[in-house]
């Protein structure tokens, strides 16, 4: 199986430790017999590159290395590598892709309810329609906002606003301008990196629309990247938020929407792991 994904063009995701998680994967699949059903699985790291071209072309190369597909993350390759996937007759199981994939999806898997689509249903049961989406500027992101307005237009929704915002102050206020002179928007969709996670535009951001009174609940902010992944939250202390004022204040605005772990936390299960020694034991879950 390969695991594509930019772990090498990405700081953030580089820290999901994706080989270690690989290996635990199917250290795990492996020892179960009702899973193996005859096989030995194994997993190979791909590199996914972070602009959408070069990430069709990793797709490319991966059907020498793996016989199923995991990944890729950018949802503007899903098309291309669906279409890839279904004439090499390979699993493709990608949880960022959308639903606008057509015929090409016969061996497309979604482990995952499609994010649009939660998000649809969250928007739709507290009827807030308009929606602006901001990007970091890294072409992964770009494109995720694009991909993710153009499936919530087709769904109805009127998505007025799709920009950018860097690290630079300058940068997030004229976004945010232009999310205020945009008419009745109520949600801000952010496509970057959490900023519970070390995501430096979101809290550029957020900073921002404190200071311009964006955060008195006038604006909901959703962060879109806990949608594909569960995001600690039982009992959790997030120390940028403990050590930044301005930051806890603007938190209250944003309404995070993620995946639920019932049986464990990640940080638990990680921690878990550890003990029984599946993982390096020097890992802090905390930093991964």
């Amino acid at each position: 199986v390969g695991v594509l994904g930019p772990w090498s063009c990405d700081p953030v995701l580089a820290r999901a430790l994706p080989e270690v998680a690989s290996r635990l994967a199917v250290a795990r699949l492996n020892r179960d017999p009702e899973l193996t059903a005859g096989y030995w699985w194994d997993a190979v790291l791909l590199s996914e590159p972070c602009s959408a071209p070069q990430a069709v072309a990793g797709v490319v190369g991966a059907e020498r290395y793996a016989s199923a597909i995991v990944g890729p993350l950018n949802p503007a390759a899903c098309g291309a590598a669906a279409l890839l996937a279904a004439a090499w007759n390979k699993p493709l199981v990608a949880w960022t892709c959308g639903g606008n994939d057509g015929g090409a999806a016969v061996t497309l898997l979604r482990p995952l309810p499609a994010p649009a689509a939660v998000l649809h249903a969250v928007l739709r049961y507290f009827r807030w329609a308009h929606v602006a989406v901001v990007a970091a500027p890294q072409e992964l992101w770009v494109d995720t906002a694009q991909e993710v307005a153009k499936e919530l237009r087709a769904k109805g929704l009127p998505v007025t606003v799709v920009t950018a915002a860097g690290e630079e102050e300058e940068e997030a206020e004229e976004a945010l301008r232009r999310v205020q002179r945009a008419d009745g928007v109520r949600v801000i969709l952010m496509c970057m990196h959490s900023v519970l996670l070390g995501g430096r535009e979101q809290k550029v951001l957020l900073e921002k629309a404190e200071d311009l009174g964006m955060t008195d609940g006038t604006f909901v902010f959703i962060p879109y990247d806990a949608l594909t992944f569960a995001l600690p939250y039982r009992r959790v202390p997030y120390p940028v938020l403990a050590n930044n004022t301005k930051l806890r204040l603007a938190y209250d605005a944003v309404l995070t929407v993620t995946v639920d772990s019932p049986d464990a936390s990640f940080h638990e299960a990680l921690d878990e792991a550890k003990k029984a020694y599946e993982v390096p034991t020097d890992l802090d879950p905390a930093e991964v």
